[in-house]
């Protein structure tokens, strides 16, 4: 299963706890092999994607171009569960997560998206 495409998120967490789906509801990932771009009835943030290959889990570099996220480097994991695909963004530091999951006190982003 490939990454590329687009993307709707039907599940997110942020610091342990489930966002609202009114926050993402609107929402769409596009996705291709080298860049990615947010949209809610426009683009929103817009980047580059570097795919890594070294690690265990597959893993991503998410530079930010376009946006609130500009100039901002955020490391995600990946892997499918099924159609759906899973992430889990570290949105305060710079190695990856280790886990699919979120903690209190952190910044770690799970995601679970559905193919458009």
């Amino acid at each position: 299963m490939k990454i590329t495409g687009k993307w709707k998120i039907t599940e997110a967490e942020l610091g342990g706890k489930p966002l609202p789906v009114a926050a993402f509801e609107n929402l769409r990932l596009e996705l291709d092999k080298t860049s990615y771009q947010l949209i809610e009835n426009e683009v929103i943030n817009s980047g580059i994607v570097e795919m890594i290959d070294d690690t265990g889990p597959q893993a991503l570099n998410i530079i930010g171009v376009y946006g609130s996220n500009r100039g901002k480097i955020f490391k995600c994991i990946y892997k499918f569960d099924g159609e759906d695909m899973l992430t889990c963004y570290n949105l305060g530091g710079d190695s990856y997560p280790a886990p699919f999951e979120t903690f209190e006190n952190t910044l770690l982003y799970p995601v679970r998206y559905k193919r458009v």
